[in-house]
């Protein structure tokens, strides 16, 4: 295992690699730590910022595309959709919940995210609205939120797999 970062160098280098998509440094981020102070403090809080909005675009981008790649004809369709863009949210909401990150930094990430989600979720409505018309539909829709995620993230963390149909899959 890698070193955990102390120095602004330190962190500066992981979040780059975190932002180019590396989510396999996210562990060492989080068990890193670092003592801001005023010579630092603006640096760091934009680097920060300046990679989970390029995550965050990286993964609207590919949200999108998933919507438009895939001919989203059923219901069933569209779960498979919204399910994994919202599975692919929890490297972001780690991100956000970085021990070594101070509170007031991870509260405008949060909230930022929240309203993200939120966002996207009145889109998908409006934009969807010939097959939303559905109960199933609307009920996903309305189940996309980060909260929901936090169940995912402890099952995440069990070693479960869950698979595209949804099922379970247990070793």
């Amino acid at each position: 295992m890698m070193k955990a970062p102390t120095t602004y160098s330190e962190w500066t280098n992981l979040l780059i690699q975190f932002g180019n998509g590396n989510d396999s440094i996210l562990d060492q981020l989080n068990s890193g730590s670092f003592l801001i102070d005023a010579s630092t403090a603006n640096r760091f809080y934009s680097k920060v910022e300046e990679v989970y909005k390029k995550r965050k675009q990286n993964w609207l981008d590919k949200f999108q595309k998933s919507f438009q790649l895939q001919s989203l004809k059923t219901e069933d369709d569209f779960e498979i959709a919204l399910r994994n863009g919202k599975q692919n949210l929890i490297v972001l909401h780690h991100f956000i919940n970085i021990n070594g990150f101070p509170e007031d930094l991870k509260k405008m990430l949060q909230k930022d995210l929240e309203d993200f989600v939120t966002e996207i979720r009145t889109s998908l409505k409006k934009n969807n609205s010939k097959i939303s018309g559905s109960e199933k539909i609307q009920v996903l829709l309305n189940s996309f939120q980060l909260n929901t995620t936090s169940t995912e993230i402890k099952k995440e963390s069990f070693n479960e797999i869950i698979a595209p149909t949804g099922r379970k899959i247990i070793f």
